[in-house]
């Protein structure tokens, strides 16, 4: 993945626009639209397994998952983007700029894979920018090069907590969308012995 390649100058509407006529994604903050590399094979497959395993989970409950088709966008800074996964619980809301209400506002959850090239992005804006989202429960940053999953998540208080699971016999515990989510299932074919 190269730098990525960045537009100026332009409103939200103008990237809403231009998104739907693009042949690949971008993120929008600020007036300048970045265009967003796909990942690797280990990706693929983490995120693959990811949307399954939720979709799985999620069935019959009041919360549906997303792939890395839907945008969502933050009404603290403007940022609109697409996380790997999300899941969203109740009827989505979306932004008001978006005049084909494409683009959801009210997460209850986000999931990244992390890679090299992103990891700074995912853990920084991209993290803070989520964690300002009212909605939002639980921010899910998802390793590829080790079976090892950080979940930073919103208390009843409003605060947020950093917890871990690492292992492949280890389970995600997400009690903020009543589901357990076994890390044999997330990491299922992915070979670590293989460089990406």
């Amino acid at each position: 993945m190269g730098l990525p390649n960045i537009i100026t100058g332009i409103t939200p509407q103008e990237y809403y626009v231009r998104e739907r006529a693009a042949l690949e994604k971008s993120d929008y903050y600020q007036g300048k639209m970045y265009s967003m590399a796909g990942g690797g094979t280990r990706h693929s497959i983490i995120k693959v397994n990811l949307i399954r395993e939720l979709s799985r989970l999620l069935k019959g409950k009041r919360c549906g998952a997303y792939d890395s088709d839907q945008r969502l966008r933050s009404k603290w800074n403007g940022l609109r983007c697409y996380p790997d996964a999300s899941v969203i619980c109740g009827p989505i809301e979306y932004d008001d700029e978006d005049n084909q209400n494409e683009t959801a506002t009210n997460p209850s959850a986000v999931f990244e894979v992390l890679s090299k090239h992103t990891e700074s992005y995912d853990r920084g804006r991209k993290a803070e920018t989520y964690r300002s989202m009212e909605s939002l429960r639980a921010y899910v940053l998802i390793l590829q090069e080790r079976p090892h999953v950080e979940i930073q998540e919103r208390l009843d208080d409003g605060t947020w907590r950093l917890r871990w699971v690492s292992g492949l016999d280890g389970v995600i515990s997400l009690p903020q969308l009543e589901i357990e989510l076994a890390m044999s299932e997330l990491y299922e074919r992915v070979d670590f012995e293989v460089e990406d």
